[in-house]
């Protein structure tokens, strides 16, 4: 699909292209996927008929925006548990299946998940834009900080890598001094893992007395979090790692949805529009979202997805949305600013203020003396929504009531609300080498908010 080693495009006629053009594009492609599910899903089938939509119904936009029905990850699993087949949405049968994986659970029960092998290619495909992007070329190493599990979100950036001819050294099974050892000796070209794994391996190697900035790395990058695209603690990676090349990835597993930074980095991602469709919507009505710079729910199409389609698929992903973005990459494709900005059926109001997770980490990150391990824990007391910020201090021995009272200030100034703050000795909060949990809901689940769309609760359009 490269036209040359010199380009930073993988496929420069959609990268470029007028939003006119791709806007046509992704309607036909749309038409062709809910023609598709309801042929061969019977998820879809009955989720269209109650509906009373049938696929040829779907030719405008409006069309899609207003008479489609939403599907919603309880759709899945309910047609998961009730349908016999221990999956939920299937559209192809067994022997057309390479892998399965399951969602990692930490929004509730495991879906099931299963991937042919021409969805495994496109997944991994997604990648290529930014590896292009980025400067990496076939040949270059890839060092992978990933032990290999059911979360699909590594294993997507492992097939890219080979698309892209990149030479793979694993460090799956690996404890995180042997990793440090191996970048310090193998010197790749790109390391992958979570951004949070990612400092922390830079701490055991202070530890070590070492210094994985002596590895020459040129690129670092992956995903699963949001602190890759969080200036803060892009800076602080900048800093420990030696470099600026720095990548972020967000994706949604199940449907294959994943949008890259590009090497510009004004702050977030693009959308992957050449395999798939992704637009924002008010969380509580199921409107469109039009007016710029506003923060929406966002929802996707995904076109590579035929084993299990998801289509008009909510991910309870907050965003904001540049249509036509201009920082200098020459991408015409949807960029998203901050990532994901919070989650619609979390995001936490204290006391009339939207609080969102990466908006705290950020501001963690300006408070001097403190680390970028963090937990956010969300209570009720008295009818009122409450946020304790637990944070640890940098260094033994500091004075930590005098941090926490100095970050609730910080957070109460920029924020606009107060928060409850705990600074801990460091070493006190445990260490993840996939997703950290930061956010732990003690509310009663009855008095946890949820997003509702109007006449249908798990999926209906307006």
């Amino acid at each position: 699909m490269v036209s040359s080693t010199n380009t930073r495009y993988w496929n420069e006629l959609t990268q470029t292209a007028p939003r006119e053009r791709l806007d046509a594009i992704h309607l036909e492609k749309i038409r062709h996927m809910v023609g598709w599910a309801y042929e061969h899903s019977p998820l879809h089938r009955r989720i269209y008929e109650e509906a009373g939509i049938k696929p040829f119904d779907i030719r405008t936009w409006d069309d899609y925006y207003f008479r489609l029905p939403f599907t919603d990850k309880p759709d899945y699993l309910r047609d998961q548990e009730h349908s016999g087949r221990g999956f939920g949405g299937l559209a192809l049968p067994t022997e057309h299946w390479q892998q399965y994986f399951h969602t990692t659970g930490t929004t509730g029960r495991f879906l099931n998940e299963v991937f042919t092998q021409y969805e495994m290619h496109k997944a991994g495909s997604q990648y290529c834009y930014a590896f292009q992007d980025f400067g990496l070329r076939p040949g270059d190493s890839m060092y992978f900080c990933f032990d290999w599990g059911m979360w699909i979100g590594l294993w997507s950036f492992y097939w890219g890598a080979r698309d892209f001819g990149l030479m793979i050294v694993s460090g799956g099974g690996a404890h995180s001094q042997q990793r440090v050892r191996d970048i310090l000796e193998l010197r790749p070209a790109l390391v992958v893992g979570t951004p949070t794994y990612l400092m922390h391996l830079a701490e055991v190697a202070r530890g070590q007395g070492l210094d994985l900035r002596d590895a020459g790395v040129r690129m670092i990058g992956g995903g699963g979090e949001a602190g890759f695209s969080i200036p803060v603690t892009r800076q602080k990676l900048a800093e420990l790692w030696g470099t600026d090349l720095i990548h972020d990835a967000y994706g949604v597993g199940e449907c294959l949805q994943i949008a890259q930074s590009c090497r510009e980095w004004a702050g977030g991602v693009h959308v992957i529009e050449d395999v798939y469709h992704s637009y924002s919507v008010d969380p509580e009505t199921g409107d469109p979202i039009t007016e710029s710079g506003a923060v929406g729910e966002n929802v996707v199409t995904s076109y590579t997805h035929f084993a299990q389609p998801f289509i008009k698929y909510r991910t309870h992903d907050l965003v904001r949305r540049d249509e036509h973005p201009d920082h200098g990459c020459g991408w015409t494709w949807v960029h998203l600013p901050g990532v994901v900005l919070g989650r619609a059926d979390f995001m936490v109001t204290i006391r009339g203020v939207n609080v969102y997770p990466t908006a705290v980490e950020n501001l963690i990150g300006e408070v001097e003396g403190l680390t970028h391990h963090y937990e956010l824990h969300v209570s009720r007391q008295d009818s009122m929504d409450r946020m304790l910020v637990k944070v640890e201090a940098g260094a033994s021995g500091v004075n930590r009531e005098a941090l926490a009272r100095q970050l609730s200030e910080h957070l109460h100034r920029s924020l606009g609300v107060r928060l409850e703050t705990e600074v801990l000795e460091p070493g006190s909060l445990p260490r993840y080498e996939l997703k950290a949990k930061r956010i732990f809901d003690h509310r009663p689940p009855d008095e946890r908010p949820t997003v509702a769309i109007a006449k249908r609760p798990t999926g209906a359009g307006p």
